[in-house]
């Protein structure tokens, strides 16, 4: 339980309207003056009205029947990219899979001697663990982003 006081002015409730702070309101009334440039900048700022008008009705779909010709040939390029990615990947797993093919009895002797026996069992099988939730969240993206024929 919090014992110490607020001693300053205590935050507003809800639908209250905030407290009003003397200092922000004789700088603003200066501003309005013209005494403080900075607050005058500030006040000027708020009495004109924007230089620009809203867009015109329409101006959204405009835009988009403009951009999609290059938004689809932006797609294109997505693809060979994820293509390269999931080659990139495919290369990267197998190079790993061979290292733990080699040097996985090393590393097991070694992380047995530094974790004990117990250790490095549990390390390997959170290690599965995370290795086969990771799988099955990437089996259930390629299968969803797939039409609906080619899952069944």
């Amino acid at each position: 339980m919090n014992t110490t006081r607020h001693r300053g002015p205590r935050p507003p409730r809800a639908g209250e309207p905030p407290a009003i702070d003397e200092r922000d309101w004789i700088a603003q009334e200066h501003a309005l003056a013209g005494e403080d440039r900075r607050d005058a900048l500030l006040a000027r700022a708020l009495r004109t009205p924007p230089p620009s008008a809203p867009p015109p009705p329409g101006f959204a779909a405009d835009m988009a029947r403009l951009v999609a010709p290059a938004a689809a040939a932006h797609q294109d390029e997505g693809r060979w990219e994820k293509r390269l990615l999931n080659g990139l990947f495919v290369a990267f797993a197998l190079g790993a899979l061979v290292v733990a093919l080699l040097y996985g009895g090393q590393w097991f002797a070694l992380a047995s001697h530094a974790l004990g026996t117990g250790g490095a069992q549990w390390a390997l099988a959170g290690a599965a663990c995370v290795a086969l939730s990771w799988a099955l969240g990437a089996a259930r993206r390629l299968f969803v982003s797939l039409p609906p024929t080619a899952a069944a």
